[in-house]
């Protein structure tokens, strides 16, 4: 069994530092194997954002697997947006493209959809497609394949009103399939969801899809809390365990499980 707490939209600068003070108490109470973020690390991509950015992730003390999002790319600094987008992302967070966390259980990948030309959505490369296969095929056989990017690329079929996806999702869906993902993680919108994407792949592989909501920012959307995810894999069967803040800690306030068959991922 492997327990990954999948974070999102840290969006330091705009972060409530009680709730960041709860959330690392609770990822010391989890003790995950792993802690994915995806993306928005920074309000502003500003030093200061960036520097606090990286004592938080100093904090964590397990391995992590983090990609940008597009509040990571400077906005109002035009030259550097555009010479330099992910400059100060590289030099105080990760200089990696492809950061990838793999044992004989899990392998997780991220994948950077972020862009200088976009001002909130992301794109996926048709070069990036081709990594998701090849990373992948690379891999020996068994154990869950992870795909995280802070634009999803899915919507959950039952999450009610779709999500904005990336751009490019259908055919880097084609490589997700080809490379026998399992689950898709993300952030961007706010809202924590979870459920099954397979039909957007025309059921070639059995694909889900985690939505995390925003783990430490202020900039909460239709009155959905403060949340992260803390996802449990066991063979056939994931886990996922949806927390807020409760006091002084993060607790339980939506669970989840599902089971994948032969036809898809079913509710467990």
């Amino acid at each position: 069994m492997r327990t990954v707490a999948h974070l999102s939209d840290l969006h330091f600068g705009r972060h409530d530092p009680v709730v960041v003070n709860a959330l690392l108490a609770s990822l010391e109470e989890a003790a995950p194997d792993l802690v994915v973020v995806s993306g928005d690390l920074t309000q502003r991509a500003r030093r200061g954002e960036f520097a606090a950015a990286r004592a938080f992730l100093d904090r964590l003390g397990v391995p992590t697997v983090v990609v940008p999002g597009n509040h990571d790319v400077p906005l109002y600094n035009v030259a550097r947006r555009f010479l330099l987008p992910l400059g100060r992302y590289r030099r105080y967070i990760s200089a990696e493209d492809w950061p990838l966390y793999r044992d004989a259980e899990i392998a997780v990948l991220g994948l950077n959809t972020a862009r200088s030309l976009t001002f909130k959505n992301g794109r996926v490369s048709f070069l990036q497609m081709e990594h998701i296969r090849a990373a992948f095929a690379e891999l020996p056989g068994g154990g869950w394949r992870v795909l995280a990017t802070h634009h999803p690329l899915a919507s959950p079929l039952a999450a009610g009103t779709p999500f904005k996806t990336v751009g490019r999702a259908g055919p880097a869906l084609m490589a997700v399939a080809d490379a026998g993902v399992d689950l898709l993680l993300a952030g961007h919108h706010h809202r924590a969801s979870s459920g099954d994407a397979t039909a957007y792949i025309a059921a070639r592989r059995a694909v889900l899809v985690v939505q995390a909501g925003t783990a430490t920012s202020t900039r909460t959307r239709d009155r959905e809390p403060n949340s992260f995810n803390l996802l449990r894999f066991a063979a056939d069967r994931l886990d996922i365990t949806v927390c807020a803040p409760q006091g002084t800690r993060f607790a339980p306030v939506e669970e989840a499980a599902y089971r994948r068959t032969d036809d898809g991922w079913t509710p467990d």
